[in-house]
């Protein structure tokens, strides 16, 4: 948006468009534009001071390189200096500083698989058979174990 207007600081007043134009076809509300103007021209984090106590916190809980202390450790530590939280602006404080749980997490990649590797022993291909096939229904084949 704001370059559109630098752009257009050059043109006659007649001939440049109007900023409730562009903000409606834009589809952005007035009132957000200039809430996000200020809010870059002016950049102040409240949680300056806190995310530098939860950095230390996060330092002192490294155990084998590995992070340990989860948020709850952490808001109880701050609690105990006097800095109390809600439990999602200290996850969220947390999360924006790369300090979560690393060593106890059980889902790394977030993808639940049930393999367990090769549970029991193949049978020798005493037929010679080939179980390769190059285009769909080439090679049926049919389990009669249990016939």
């Amino acid at each position: 948006m704001d370059q559109i207007r630098a752009h257009q600081a050059k043109l006659p007043k007649k001939q440049r468009h109007s900023v409730g134009k562009l903000l409606q076809r834009i589809s952005l509300s007035r009132v957000t534009y200039y809430d996000e103007r200020k809010r870059i021209a002016n950049p102040y984090d409240k949680y300056a001071q806190v995310k530098q106590r939860v950095l230390a916190i996060s330092r002192q809980g490294l155990y084998r390189g590995r992070r340990t202390y989860g948020y709850r450790r952490v808001k109880a530590l701050l609690d105990q200096d006097g800095i109390h939280l809600a439990d999602a602006t200290a996850t969220r404080i947390m999360r924006q500083l790369g300090v979560q749980v690393s060593m106890y997490n059980q889902h790394r990649n977030g993808k639940y698989s049930s393999y367990r590797g090769t549970v029991r022993k193949i049978a020798q291909n005493v037929l010679q058979q080939s179980f390769t096939a190059t285009k769909p229904y080439q090679v049926i084949h049919i389990d009669i174990t249990q016939i």
